[in-house]
């Protein structure tokens, strides 16, 4: 089971949603939606603290859910 962590949008474009989802206790995967038919992700192992700061550099303004 998945559960969101945190949202956000691209430090890009200021436009594209990001979310940060986790998987478990120590798999994360930061979701890239560029539209309604094409997402890219990345999946990865790391403590929750690790992988929000790496969301964060990422994003422009982190939501915590």
């Amino acid at each position: 089971m998945h559960t969101l962590c945190a949202t956000g949008k691209s430090s890009l474009d200021d436009v594209t949603p990001m979310y940060l989802w986790r998987y478990g206790s120590y798999r994360y995967e930061i979701e890239v939606r560029k539209n309604s038919r094409f997402s890219n992700s990345e999946v990865f192992e790391s403590s929750y603290e690790d992988a929000l700061n790496k969301f964060e550099n990422m994003v422009d303004k982190v939501t915590l859910v």
